[in-house]
């Protein structure tokens, strides 16, 4: 990671100079540099963001680079610089960057996982750019469009960029547009090339049916259309099947348009494919799983112990000739294979491919099975366990599984913590419609800049760690549409704070 943080202040001390490199618009009417000069600064910015985002935390930069899409777009919509105008210096960054990356890993000899995870984490955020500045000059052409419409306007500069729009999203998206049936009026070449039909196969079809891959359940899939019905923007991850059989996830944003009294005539679909993404985030979590078996194995072992030594003792002590006794040490025993079976039966649920799936569970008795299993290791460790809990929390709406793996990550986390033993808290709370879970220790405890790159991927404070488990749980928590905020002092401790919805609408649907 040290490589792509001297990249990213690399990118941020060099950003007037990469403004420079951008190339000119091709067959621009008038002169390039009128409009180089209205976006020069805003591409500095940019920069500096993107390199912030390589030598800081990615998610602030996302949160930066994504107001500062919505003030770009404002701003050369104000301008009248149209949309594929304006995507050309956000296409360009692309190259310039890419070039400064390449220049970079062949000069310093760097392993290629960091010079892969630097590209990523650049195509992301301008990813995020291009997208957010299409969206809102959809929404700004819509409003315009409406507008216009009310007081009679003849502009014909609103076909002009239309059109603009209409070759800016052709050229650079997988688009399609669909009426008010579902049916597919309008399709451009990328996305036929990711569904492998032709554009004449797929005009007139019913874009749910024909792309109907099994994988979502029919919940979230009446929840997308409820949204764009409502005329509201829509945005999340979609599996669906190609011509030939195989499945891929596009990242999606549905914008409809509505008619003069609000109802949803047709919409678009702008889409950017993550199929790789999301084969990489599912050998990551396999992965993490065996990880959390195998430490969880030592602890589950010496639990397991104990019954069976009690078994085989009992078992020489039945004397046919007593059955009072007898009786007393069968449900002794009977006792004891329960027991084994509840732990091994929790460990299952770990260790076994599983359908995933959102449904109302207690989240209350998941945490306390989680501490009956886990309390053999905290015993080892000579950890103790509290969990306070108020009567009223209510059932959670989620993926029982997943959100189970992530609190078992937060108690492993805060044993690690605490070397010579200690205590861990946990408590749950509901507020205002969601729950509040906590899980705090009195352990080592984090520096500043620990806290600042938790959750990155391969980054990790412990000798033998990979760092993709909290990776991992704040990729849980988000999907449930929640988050999860960290606060820790070095030597006193740490709390990790979980808020989720009670009825999460996930914007990645649960894949089987």
């Amino acid at each position: 990671m040290e490589s792509c943080r001297n990249l990213g202040t690399k990118i941020k001390e060099n950003s007037k100079q990469l403004v420079n490199k951008l190339t000119p618009i091709e067959n621009l009417e008038t002169d390039f540099s009128i409009y180089k000069t209205k976006v020069s600064h805003w591409m500095d910015i940019l920069f500096q963001y993107l390199g912030e985002g390589l030598s800081d935390n990615i998610q602030t930069a996302e949160e930066k680079i994504k107001r500062w899409a919505d003030a770009f777009g404002q701003r050369s919509s104000d301008m009248e610089i149209p949309l594929d105008h304006a995507l050309h210096f956000i296409f360009e960054s692309r190259i310039v960057v890419s070039q400064l990356l390449e220049e970079e890993f062949e000069t310093y000899s760097t392993k290629a996982d960091r010079a892969i995870t630097a590209s990523n984490r650049l195509n992301l955020l301008i990813d995020l750019a291009a997208r957010s500045i299409v969206t809102h000059y959809t929404t700004f052409m819509h409003n315009t469009k409406k507008a216009l419409q009310h007081t009679n306007r003849n502009l014909d500069i609103s076909i002009l960029e239309l059109n603009n729009i209409r070759t800016a999203l052709f050229e650079g998206t997988i688009f399609s547009v669909t009426d008010k049936n579902d049916r597919i009026i309008q399709v451009n070449d990328h996305f036929c090339e990711l569904t492998k039909y032709t554009r004449e196969e797929l005009i007139g079809q019913d874009h749910g049916s024909i792309f109907y891959s099994g994988v979502h359940t029919d919940s979230f899939l009446n929840h997308i259309k409820k949204e764009i019905k409502a005329g509201r923007v829509w945005n999340g991850e979609i599996c669906n099947k190609a011509k030939d059989g195989s499945l891929y996830w596009v990242d999606t944003t549905i914008v409809p348009f509505l008619d003069p009294e609000g109802v949803a005539y047709q919409h678009i679909s702008i889409q950017y494919d993550v199929t790789e993404q999301k084969k990489t985030e599912e050998i990551l979590l396999k992965s993490e799983k065996v990880s959390l078996i195998g430490d969880l194995a030592a602890g589950i072992a010496h639990e397991i112990r104990n019954p069976l030594t009690s078994i085989a003792g009992l078992v020489q002590l039945i004397n046919e000739s007593d059955q009072e006794k007898n009786t007393f040490f069968k449900d002794i025993i009977l006792t004891e294979i329960n027991r084994i079976n509840f732990i091994v039966s929790e460990l299952m649920v770990l260790a076994k491919p599983h359908a995933v799936y959102f449904s109302w569970f207690n989240i209350v008795d998941s945490i306390q099975n989680i501490i009956d299993l886990m309390q053999p290791e905290a015993n080892l460790r000579n950890v103790i366990i509290s969990f306070e809990r108020e009567k009223a929390v209510p059932l959670l709406y989620g993926e029982k599984n997943q959100l189970t793996q992530v609190i078992i990550n937060m108690i492993k986390n805060a044993m690690e913590a605490l070397p010579d033993g200690g205590e861990i808290s946990l408590a749950a709370t509901s507020v205002d419609g969601h729950v509040v879970l906590s899980v705090k220790d009195n352990g080592v405890g984090m520096t500043d800049e620990q806290q600042k790159r938790i959750g990155e991927p391969f980054y990790t404070t412990k000798c033998n760690g990979t760092g993709l488990g909290l990776m991992i749980c704040f990729k849980i928590i988000q999907n449930h549409g929640g988050a999860i905020l960290v606060d820790s002092k070095l030597n006193e401790g740490t709390s990790f704070v979980i808020n989720l919805p009670v009825h999460a609408v996930a914007t990645v649907d649960p894949v089987h």
